[in-house]
């Protein structure tokens, strides 16, 4: 998906914020944070946002040294969804329907992006994971995914950020359960960038116990189809179907032409008004339909 010029000032605005949170030293803020602006001016158009972040993200790590200045409050995201794991899938066996209250949840934790959003509260995180069933689906398109995953063979399934991959491991425990001859795939990042869930991440709250974990081998914040590895594109190709948490993987996957359920909350203002919906409002789409 191109950024357009919103994605670009966007992109500018965070700049500052960036200088911050990798503690760029104070006598080279001002021409760091001109460099970034200067680079963000020469990124091609055809590039998408995660692509232009990653340059600008890149310049701050090889000025500070600072290689992953999110890995505190990633753990703790991460620890702190642990803490409500058993009960989040009591409510989901609970449920009158398992596989849309799964789905709920999921897109809940979608909502723990340090890249689309300034601030990330811990309140509203469990506001929105107390009125999971208040979160609004598109009822065809989830009834495609239902029956889709009936039928295949093989689920790719790529996240996006920590704590929010405890909540796409809840959901990949009740499609197991749903659907026991379906082999699960998980998709991460390749490095630490941003919040974005790694290896390391999926291990630390156990995901590798119950699904093969492939890295994307990329340090883009999205799995941007053309900066991932063969092995990555070769799981995105030979998968019946594909889910793609957040908004980075829509940007990055986006007319790749493959089966893909893009899933993610809308938290930056072009997805609120493409999708002509209030902020932190749920999508689901296909690939193929839109």
């Amino acid at each position: 998906m191109r950024a357009d010029e919103m994605c670009r000032q966007c992109c500018k605005k965070k700049i500052k914020e960036y200088a911050e949170i990798y503690q760029v030293p104070g006598e080279r803020k001002e021409e760091v944070i001109r460099e970034a602006e200067q680079y963000l001016d020469r990124a091609p158009d055809a590039w998408s946002a995660p692509r232009m972040v990653t340059g600008v993200l890149e310049l701050m790590k090889e000025v500070s040294g600072n290689a992953d200045p999110y890995e505190r409050v990633k753990r703790d995201y991460n620890l702190l969804l642990l803490n409500m794991e058993e009960q989040i899938c009591r409510r989901i066996h609970e449920a009158e329907d398992a596989f849309r209250a799964a789905l709920q949840f999921a897109v809940t934790g979608n909502y723990i992006d340090f890249g689309a959003l300034s601030e990330v509260n811990e309140d509203k995180l469990k506001e929105l994971v107390e009125a999971y069933d208040q979160i609004a689906l598109n009822p065809e398109e989830l009834e495609n995914l239902r029956e889709e995953l009936g039928r295949a063979g093989s689920l790719l399934y790529i996240t996006d950020n920590a704590g929010e991959i405890v909540m796409d491991k809840i959901c990949i425990r009740i499609l197991k359960e749903l659907y026991p001859g379906l082999e699960i795939k998980v998709l991460v990042r390749g490095e630490p960038v941003l919040n974005d869930a790694t290896k390391e991440d999926a291990g630390l709250i156990g995901l590798d116990k119950i699904a093969e974990i492939i890295s994307n081998e990329s340090n883009v914040p999205a799995t941007e189809y053309d900066q991932i590895s063969d092995q990555a594109k070769d799981c995105i190709r030979d998968a019946d179907l594909c889910i793609a948490k957040g908004q980075g993987n829509f940007e990055g996957l986006r007319e790749c032409g493959y089966n893909i359920y893009y899933l993610f909350l809308c938290k930056c203002d072009l997805f609120v008004k493409r999708f002509q919906v209030e902020p932190l409002s749920a999508a689901l789409r296909n690939e193929l339909r839109m």
